[in-house]
């Protein structure tokens, strides 16, 4: 197996592909059987055919000799071992540090030699406009091709014509009121706000189908089945967050925590790294209280209240290590200073006398030097638990 060939090029990203592999592996061997479609996987996550090619030809050939119907009639282990080794597929499991990700197209000889367009919309300034455009484009392409499983499935020529009726009564269960409509024939339609519902909406549906068969009755098309909200709702996250950095929108999908799958404020790729490694505290409670803290500041709708509860929280999780862990070190007086900040601000007390004239970039300060003391109480108490080497 060549991985340098184009036809092994990743379409996908190479951690839905790697999740999506195991799981249907790993659901295979939890029912006993070997049913799943490899070949509709790699299909879609591959540039080219090749991957499905040699699955079908190595499976069809073991079905031909008839070995894994023998072997699956004699043991649970034996059933295991198969799906342990599912042709082509386990091989690009192990060797996935290897794929290539299938490069962006070039563009052609007039638009390379072309005389470089102006871009008359000023750098950084979020296009709302061109999102909402994409956006539906993206929901009718991934409609057809079933990712919002059975809450909103492709058409079919034998599902009575009320379907959109019943689509918008499963979006308004679901959604607490009438939602946004999702076929809205001209996307700047959607107010800015019903645009960003209809991500959080759509991201809660999205699941990838395992199965589909073709329903060839008025050339329908294929239809799926065994839908996977995991796989679904990851590579959902991950197009949308490429669509609103491409148009400059301000917001993206969290992809871990409390508020994953629903939008946040965009941060940079330093501050986004101690946000992950922080989140990873070593008790649940703690846990629960930086997840929460995260969630309540990086809101799309966080006002000036939620944030100052959010660092309240921050604080609150520091307040046993302040004499526990950082006295003594050389973060004692940083410390001592920044909780001196939070009790003269307002923001751990109420007191009448404290300060309250400060504005949201304060507030974004605090909340950062929160956070990074909270990490820096987790790396000095792991240091201080291993055992001395010397």
């Amino acid at each position: 197996m060549d991985l340098t060939d184009p036809e092994y090029a990743l379409k996908w990203p190479r951690e839905v592909f790697i999740a999506e592999a195991t799981e249907m592996m790993r659901a295979d061997r939890d029912r006993q059987s070997f049913t799943a479609d490899y070949a509709f996987l790699l299909q879609e996550a591959f540039a080219g055919s090749a991957p499905a090619d040699e699955y079908l030809s190595i499976r069809g050939m073991a079905e031909w000799t008839s070995e894994p119907a023998v072997a699956w009639g004699k043991s649970i282990q034996q059933i295991q071992t198969i799906t342990n080794n599912v042709p082509v597929v386990s091989e690009l499991l192990r060797r996935a540090n290897e794929l290539q990700t299938a490069a962006t197209r070039r563009p052609y000889f007039t638009r390379r030699n072309a005389v470089q367009e102006i871009d008359e919309r000023p750098s950084g300034q979020a296009d709302w406009s061109t999102a909402k455009s994409r956006f539906s484009t993206f929901i009718a392409r991934w409609q057809a091709s079933g990712y919002f499983g059975e809450t909103y499935p492709n058409g079919c020529v034998d599902v009575p014509d009320d379907q959109e009726a019943n689509l918008t009564e499963k979006l308004a269960e679901l959604y607490g009121r009438t939602p946004p409509s999702v076929t809205h024939s001209e996307p700047d339609g959607w107010s800015d706000d019903e645009f960003c519902d209809l991500i959080e909406l759509l991201h809660d549906l999205a699941a990838r189908p395992r199965n589909r068969y073709y329903h060839d009755f008025s050339q329908c098309g294929h239809h799926y089945s065994d839908h996977a909200l995991r796989t679904g709702q990851m590579l959902y996250r991950i197009l949308v967050n490429e669509l609103l950095a491409a148009t400059g929108i301000p917001v993206r999908l969290a992809t871990e925590g409390e508020d994953r799958g629903r939008l946040i404020t965009t941060t940079d790729d330093a501050r986004t790294e101690l946000l992950q490694l922080v989140a990873q505290q070593p008790t649940p409670q703690q846990a629960k209280q930086v997840g929460h803290a995260i969630a309540l500041y990086r809101s799309r709708q966080s006002t000036r209240e939620d944030k100052i509860s959010a660092i309240r929280e921050l604080m609150a999780l520091l307040e046993p290590d302040r004499y526990a862990v950082l006295q003594g070190t050389e973060a004692e007086k940083d410390n001592d200073s920044l909780f001196r900040i939070a009790n003269t601000y307002g923001i751990r007390h109420n007191k009448p006398t404290e300060l309250r004239d400060y504005n949201i970039a304060f507030l974004d300060w605090m909340f950062w030097a929160s956070l990074a003391m909270v990490q820096l109480c987790k790396e000095l108490k792991s240091a201080n638990s291993s055992p001395n080497t010397d």
